[in-house]
């Protein structure tokens, strides 16, 4: 008997790293790892359950730099060029392993894995947007929207101008990626302020994917806690993360990805075969990286790492499939005997944990899935957008200010590292607001420095850069990437004041930043 619902929600987002001015940008593999690890491995799984008739509903948000760069020709040329290359290596490795069987197999699952995600990738045109649409339109994934750059909105929020123009130009991008408005928005990081409500409405926006103490400390407190939506004042709904759920997949001490049968992320032959071997498939300077093969499994806490066992580590996804369809279970079937309305466990995850950082977590979802197909299963899955046409009743409350970063607030984004960020962010944003309330009839090529203008401010605003400077690790081209685009906005405004615009400059930065060839500047009016 059906007595609640699981709603897992794939947060999917890479910062805008197209680079065509650089030589193989290590950057660039952010994406090509992402897209080899995480989401052609999450499209072969949902195209398997639907070829098995097997009935499931999962909500991922894909970022407007993400849907972009999917979408690019450019960097689908050079991910192409990339994935030849892994296939010729795995040929190679295939030689070099022939004499040790342990090894061979493991380089033969390597080569079957890469030139299938070579003929899935043909298979969508070479645009794997193509993909999630058809999943979008069948009804069985739903896909939402953030903000334009994973801009952190409470922290520009001072400037309710510059919020409004991130919101409208992503749902715009999505719109135009879609074909459809959206129905729900991945605010960035969760990172819910008071602010947001009004302008999430006037978007009409349905929903938001909150951290949980946005509905545990809500007020009035809400009756359900996470187990249920609730509803700002101004009608729109948050879904709170579920934590049982949540720890079982993200904690360090007791999450599923730490089993010792699982693949080790940090070994990999990039780092560990003789130089002369890797070096046409690493980076052009002779950079080391990772290629994706990688021979050895977790272990334990040992350098001396044993060979991965792929039919081992299949058997450990099934089984943690079936102990988190169990858990889910058992959560539903308490918490309905005390709810009027049938509970929701909202499941919001990193797309990037499943396949990337747990090798064998698209492969744990399919197992998942499967799973709560049984007929012993007293729940469904469901989007928040269904859950909400079903259930209408839904409780008033404010939620509390938060993220889902440490400590529930904001201070991964701001603190002593990074917080210089913020005061060249908002006297760029005050300028851009000043500048589309002067210009209201400005000359073609005015307009068009204008919406660079604020291409290059969205594109500073990016979370992703104060997260980065927090966590220590590419601090340079950080710190390079903001600074060049303050440089560039500052270049801009100068020139437009003046109106001496440099022609060659603009299209320069044009084909460089060429992100929302959309955009109106004008959305900065006050």
């Amino acid at each position: 008997m059906q007595k609640g619902y699981v709603s897992i929600v794939l947060h999917s987002h890479m910062p805008y790293i197209r680079h065509p001015e650089i030589k193989d940008p290590l950057e660039e593999r952010w994406l090509f790892e992402a897209i080899n690890e995480c989401y052609i491995p999450l499209i072969q799984v949902y195209e398997g359950l639907i070829k098995d008739k097997i009935s499931f509903k999962i909500t991922m948000s894909i970022t407007p730099p993400l849907m972009s760069m999917l979408q690019d020709e450019y960097l689908n040329e050079r991910y192409t060029e990339y994935l030849k290359k892994s296939i010729e290596l795995t040929e190679k490795e295939l030689i070099r392993t022939k004499d040790n069987e342990e090894l061979n197999k493991l380089a033969k699952f390597y080569n079957d894995r890469f030139n299938k995600l070579m003929k899935t990738y043909e298979d969508y045109d070479c645009n794997l947007m193509n993909a999630f649409k058809k999943f979008d339109k069948l009804g069985c994934l739903e896909v939402i929207t953030c903000s334009a750059t994973h801009a952190l909105l409470p922290l520009i929020a001072i400037n309710p101008e510059a919020v409004r123009a991130q919101l409208a130009t992503g749902i715009q991008s999505y719109i135009d990626t879609m074909g459809h408005s959206p129905n729900g928005i991945w605010l960035p990081e969760c990172a819910y302020t008071y602010s947001l409500d009004s302008v999430l409405k006037e978007f009409n926006i349905k929903y938001f994917i909150a951290e949980s103490k946005a509905l545990l400390y809500a007020d009035p407190k809400p009756l359900y806690g996470t187990s249920a939506p609730i509803s700002t004042p101004n009608g729109v709904c948050a879904f709170g993360r579920d934590m049982d759920s949540s720890y079982q997949v993200w904690s360090d001490f007791i999450g599923y990805p730490g089993d010792e049968n699982y693949r080790e992320f940090y070994r990999d032959i990039g780092f560990e075969l003789p130089m002369d071997y890797v070096k046409p498939y690493i980076n052009a300077a002779g950079i080391r990286l990772d290629t994706g093969i990688k021979y050895h499994k977790i272990t334990g806490k040992t350098e001396k790492k044993q060979y991965y066992n792929r039919e081992r580590a299949m058997e450990k996804v099934r089984e943690h499939a079936a102990h988190f369809a169990k858990c889910r279970q058992d959560q539903i079937s308490g918490l309905s005997e005390h709810m009027e309305v049938p509970p929701i466990i909202t499941c919001p995850y990193d797309t990037e944990l499943f396949g990337h950082w747990w090798f064998e977590g698209p492969d744990f979802i399919d197992a998942f899935i499967r799973e709560s197909s049984k007929e012993n299963y007293c729940y469904d899955f469901i989007t928040p957008s269904e859950y909400l046409m079903n259930n209408s009743r839904v409780q008033c409350c404010s939620p509390n200010p938060s993220s889902w970063g440490e400590n529930s607030d904001y201070s991964v984004w701001i603190n002593s590292s990074n917080q210089w960020i913020y005061r060249d962010l908002h006297r760029c944003e005050e300028i851009m607001i000043r500048l589309a309330n002067t210009y209201k009839s400005p000359s073609e090529l005015q307009t068009r420095a204008l919406n660079q203008a604020a291409r290059e401010l969205m594109l500073a605003e990016s979370s992703d850069w104060p997260f980065i400077i927090k966590n220590n690790t590419t601090v340079e081209y950080v710190i390079k990437r903001i600074n060049t685009h303050i440089d560039r906005f500052t270049r801009l405004y100068d020139s437009i004041s003046k109106n001496i615009i440099d022609i060659k400059f603009l299209e320069k930065i044009e084909a460089l930043d060429n992100i929302f060839p959309d955009i109106n500047y004008k959305i900065y009016e006050t």
